[in-house]
């Protein structure tokens, strides 16, 4: 008798462990991201928290009031007007899969340890988002040598590497110019490896009609409540400046 209890009650304790598994409290991505078991509050005080149309971030309007964010603005010279995100709006709740292939909640690197969030908007086919990666991932100078770089940015690659800040590289289009995959970000991950780094997809160009890069790659920054604190379209020189004076005491070290 006392055997058969012991038998129900042990598998009584399997019955529940798939259950306690699944829990969110033991829940961990592949790649080591960070959990933010808060993200909640974000999304209920969002003013960016409907991404469909009509008035939606993206959606063609013709004045404020069909806007969630009250911000309908002009994007090209056809005078198209589409629903804009802002500097310090909340940035849109985005959920997308990573290299990893797994679904990854943005709104889970939200921190109360001031680091700040820097958003890459890129392809597959961006020369010079291939130079970028290669920086970070490799430490590799070939973006050194572009217009574009400045000598006091150099530190931004310790700020990554040394948790002091997140990086997200966020690709919309693959090699031929259709939207991106998950292979599109297993691909990138296999050529630029670097686990401090996430490779998420814009499988639906959700980001990419809501940030309309003209020139990439395009980083902006978002802040550590996941507020947008630079917003670009093109480039990476307004974020990594802000960051250099963000930062001033770190860049004045790597200088000397």
């Amino acid at each position: 008798m006392i055997k058969l209890i012991y038998i129900i009650f042990i598998n009584l304790i399997l019955m529940q462990t798939p259950a306690q598994n699944q829990n969110k409290d033991f829940f961990s991505y592949e790649g080591g991201w960070p959990i933010n078991k808060n993200k909640e509050l974000i999304i209920n005080s969002s003013n960016t928290n409907k991404l469909t149309c009509p008035n939606g971030l993206g959606c063609e309007c013709k004045d404020n009031n069909d806007c969630i964010n009250s911000s309908c603005i002009q994007h090209n010279l056809r005078k198209d007007y589409f629903c804009n995100l802002n500097v310090g709006d909340t940035f849109p709740h985005f959920v997308a899969i990573d290299q990893f292939g797994e679904k990854v909640d943005i709104y889970d690197f939200a921190n109360d340890e001031n680091k700040y969030i820097i958003i890459e908007m890129g392809t597959a086919w961006c020369s010079p988002c291939h130079m970028l990666s290669s920086w970070l991932s490799w430490d590799e100078d070939e973006i050194k040598k572009t217009p574009i770089w400045r000598n006091e940015y150099d530190f931004i690659y310790d700020l990554i590497k040394n948790d002091e800040i997140y990086f997200i590289t966020i690709l919309y289009e693959d090699e031929f110019r259709d939207t991106a995959t998950y292979d599109t970000a297993y691909e990138w991950y296999n050529t630029y490896p670097d686990e401090k780094i996430p490779i998420l997809i814009d499988e639906n160009k959700l980001l990419h009609s809501i940030i309309r890069p003209t020139g990439i790659p395009a980083v902006s920054i978002i802040s550590p409540n996941m507020k947008v604190e630079i917003l670009e379209t093109r480039g990476l020189n307004t974020a990594f400046d802000y960051l250099v004076e963000k930062f001033r005491d770190k860049s004045n070290n790597q200088g000397n």
